[in-house]
């Protein structure tokens, strides 16, 4: 797809053009299905013709229309423990935002691996793996950096506004703060608003589920390295403050959107009574969810009913019908109808469940908004009809920021059972013309908000500051102590960076040399593959200062003729290399061997099967420059072998406690010699790749955080008479225990999550579905077949491959 040029928008003869990235909210992101409530949310719920005007700009904003149309007909992954239990219609999405100088461009749904639609193609192994392996919007976020590459080289912008909420814009981050080759060199700034992980909750979820710590991890990094965060009330102002180093920039308060017609309907509901004063008609019109407050509420419905307290007519909780978490498969309704005490309330006329919006003719309308977690809802719309709104502070952010709102309609704190059986206490016996004046007032309220000199202010220090943005961006942020958050995941990153002792180092000896790379490969019986291990590295953009292959005893001719030639290589070009040799003693001590004689301040190791990227140990040395206090440089990697299809690495970003669970660093982490060498190099009961796994965990554990560029920089080689692939499930157990007992101090520190995630783990192996029945195996091979006549064959080999491996599992 191509993306509009500045020749088509009328308003091209402004040279400032700004990017704002829409949230992916797909099947498993419903927040609402109103289509007031959609409109309000759409550009992030921002005045972006506003905006656009007062900036003398052009606005593009990218949205997910595509992206969804696709995930309405073909699913992306088994279903998720909470989801509509009907597809949502999406219809009605588009929306005109009234000015020449803003347009709206769906991402384009194209598979990066085919650069085909989804709709022709489907997705290609590599995504069906990145979705299952790290989640939907991790993929979404590594399609949306080519996305914006491409848009930036048809039409040029000068910063990018994202929203945290899943953390799409994470690899576009992550590669600008790595300086990764070809990354999106221009500012980012982000919209705060509650983090996945407070829905998670909610919803009786998990939150140490694979996925779930991988999304915090994209979330928590978007906020961080963000160059401006964005507000709309105290709770985002709040977030975005504990989730930012101290030194970075205070967040900005935003106006949120509203219609003036909408505006214009609240004032006059602000002067006129409600149409009757007859009796109380309590109801909601939210996701049959717990995150929106419906299990709060119907507790809260049945404690009031214990009292002795009947209301007059049944609360109505109304909306999409959503799969329950903790019941999955079953609908949210049919689960709690099911439960004695629900079935006595709608009995009892207490209680009644509907799917469409409630159509009260009769009564005094109370709209509750108990919501857990904040999805910007529009309580203007309502406010409009009339209805006296009870809100959750999460419901309450941005309705009239920069006003006190009237006491009677906050529920004070996070809402719960108690708090809102208080409320439907209080509202049933107060008088129904006071509760009226209430409403009027917080209508006068809302429109002098968003009509008076307070929302002007608002508007003209947002626009202040994204113009700085666009026209001088601030220093990006500091990239190892962003990471830190990534060593302790149980507090903030104000709170870690605050506490922070960073860790010393000792000087240098003079066998080091400033400036200089050591690379260490260590060699058991590797043949041929040698030289592939060390021509690449050779080939490298910054070539290392010395080559250190460490001959572990090997025996065999192949490699032994191998390492000769090589030597001879090396001698006739000018090239570094040195052989030393030793008596087999396994892979930690060959590398311990190989850190003993290097002379370089910066040190890698790349087994002698693999092969490394030419431009990693340049983006890698000159980070650990630029940075000090970072531990360690990695990267993603692509897979390959014979008889194994080609794969991928896209591994997170190494954190405590994930790392104690998962290995994520890759071997050719390129670190500081005497940071090894302090640390006591690697520990040599360890096997089985468990050796800089360990070592790793150390490094965190010390105060010394990885970074993973976003970027395929390694090309590991998958061989079925590899020690970890020839390691049996004793051995697996006996090293584990050797691994978990060497780091119990940490472990304990851990203790909850780390049994959450290796339960999570467990239940996977022990309930998987059988590969014939799996989604991706019947899509992948569907599309083999529909492949089959299309001139694309390049790819048939590959998916062939990936079809038979999964037939053979």
């Amino acid at each position: 797809m191509a993306y509009s040029t500045t020749s088509e928008n009328p308003a091209s003869n402004s040279n400032l053009h700004l990017v704002i990235v829409e949230a992916y909210e797909g099947i498993a992101e419903l927040y609402a299905d109103e289509p007031e409530e959609i409109k309000a949310a759409r550009g992030l719920g921002l005045p972006v013709a506003e905006i656009a005007e007062q900036l003398d700009c052009r606005i593009t904003v990218l949205s997910w229309d595509q992206w969804r149309n696709y995930e309405v007909r073909k699913l992306w992954t088994p279903t998720p423990a909470t989801r509509p239990s009907t597809p949502p219609d999406f219809s009605h999405m588009q929306v005109d935002f009234q000015s020449e100088r803003v347009k709206q461009v769906s991402l384009p749904a194209i598979d990066p691996d085919y650069g085909l639609p989804f709709e022709e193609c489907g997705l290609s192994p590599r995504s069906h793996g990145l979705i299952n392996d790290s989640g939907l919007l991790f993929f979404a976020s590594y399609c949306l950096l080519r996305e914006l590459k491409v848009l930036h080289q048809q039409d040029p912008f000068q910063a990018v506004i994202l929203p945290m909420w899943g953390g799409v814009g994470y690899v576009s981050q992550m590669a600008r703060a790595t300086h990764a080759p070809n990354q999106l060199d221009v500012p980012f700034g982000v919209v705060v608003t509650d983090p996945s992980l407070t829905r998670r909750r909610a919803n009786q979820e998990g939150e140490w589920l694979r996925h779930a710590v991988i999304r915090r991890q994209m979330e928590d990094l978007s906020l961080a390295l963000a160059d401006l965060t964005l507000a709309f009330g105290l709770r985002g102002k709040e977030t975005a403050i504990a989730g930012r180093l101290p030194e970075a920039s205070l967040p900005v308060l935003a106006p949120r959107f509203v219609e003036a017609s909408c505006l214009d309907a609240i004032a006059y509901a602000a002067n006129h009574p409600a149409q009757s004063y007859q009796s109380l008609q309590f109801f909601l019109y939210e996701p049959q969810e717990a995150a929106s407050g419906v299990l709060n509420t119907l507790d809260a419905v049945a404690q009031v009913n214990r009292q002795e307290l009947r209301l007059e007519q049944p609360v109505i909780s109304s909306g999409p019908e959503m799969t329950f978490a903790p019941m999955k498969p079953r609908e949210f309704t049919h689960y709690w109808s099911s439960r004695g005490f629900v079935r006595e309330l709608v009995r009892d006329r207490q209680w009644q469940w509907q799917r469409d919006y409630p159509q009260i003719t009769q009564g005094f309308r109370v709209r509750l908004y108990p919501s857990n977690f904040e999805y910007l809802p529009n309580v203007w719309a309502e406010l409009a009809r009339c209805s006296f709104v009870v809100l959750s502070p999460a419901a309450a952010e941005g309705l009239a920021a920069g006003t006190a709102l009237p006491q009677e309609v906050l529920i004070q704190g996070e809402p719960n059972p108690e708090t809102l059986a208080n409320y439907l206490q209080w509202i049933t016996q107060a008088d129904l013309q006071q509760l009226d004046q209430i409403r009027q007032n917080l209508c006068r309220q809302v429109v002098e908000a968003h009509r008076g000199e307070g929302r002007q202010r608002l508007l003209d220090e947002t626009a202040t500051s994204l113009g700085q943005l666009l026209a001088s961006p601030p220093p990006p942020q500091d990239l190892s102590r962003v990471a830190l958050l990534l060593g302790d995941r149980r507090f903030p990153l104000q709170t870690l960076a605050q506490q922070n002792q960073p860790p010393s180092l000792p000087e240098s000896n003079s066998h080091i040399q400033p400036g200089t790379l050591s690379v260490v490969v260590p060699c058991y019986e590797m043949g041929a593959m040698l030289k592939e291990a060390i021509e690449s590295i050779w080939k490298s953009e910054r070539g290392p200062d010395e080559v250190l292959i460490i001959d572990d005893g090997s025996q065999g001719e192949e490699t032994i003729t191998t390492i000769q030639e090589l030597e001879a290589i090396a001698s006739s070009k000018g090239l570094p290399l040195r052989v030393i040799r030793k008596r087999n003693g396994g892979l930690a001590a060959a590398r311990n061997t190989g850190l003993a004689a290097a002379t370089g301040e910066f040190i890698s190791f790349l087994d002698g099967d693999d092969l490394i990227e030419p431009q990693f140990y340049s983006l890698a040395q000159h980070l650990l420059q630029q940075y000090p206090l970072l531990g360690g440089v990695a990267a993603w990697a692509s897979i390959f072998g014979t008889g194994t299809p080609d794969g991928f690495w896209n591994s997170p970003q190494p954190e405590l406690p994930f790392l104690l669970i998962e290995n994520s660093v890759f071997i050719p982490c390129l670190t500081r010699t005497v940071l090894l060498r302090q640390l006591g190099g690697y520990d040599t009961r360890q096997r089985y790749n468990y050796e800089d796994w360990e070592l790793s965990v150390r490094m965190l554990a010390a105060g010394w955080m990885i970074v993973t560029i976003p970027m395929q920089l390694m090309r590991y080689r998958i061989r079925q008479d590899s020690l970890y692939r020839s390691m049996t499930d004793v051995q697996n157990q006996v090293m584990r225990e050797l691994f978990l007992t060497t780091h119990q101090d940490v472990v304990a520190k851990f203790a909850v999550a780390i049994a959450m995630q290796l339960e999570h783990q467990w239940k996977q192996l022990a309930y998987a579905e059988p590969p014939s029945n799996s989604p991706v195996l019947t899509q992948v091979s569907n599309l083999y077949t529909a492949l089959a006549s299309t001139p694309i064959p390049k790819y048939l080999a590959v998916i062939q491959r990936f079809v038979s491996r999964f037939k053979r599992t």
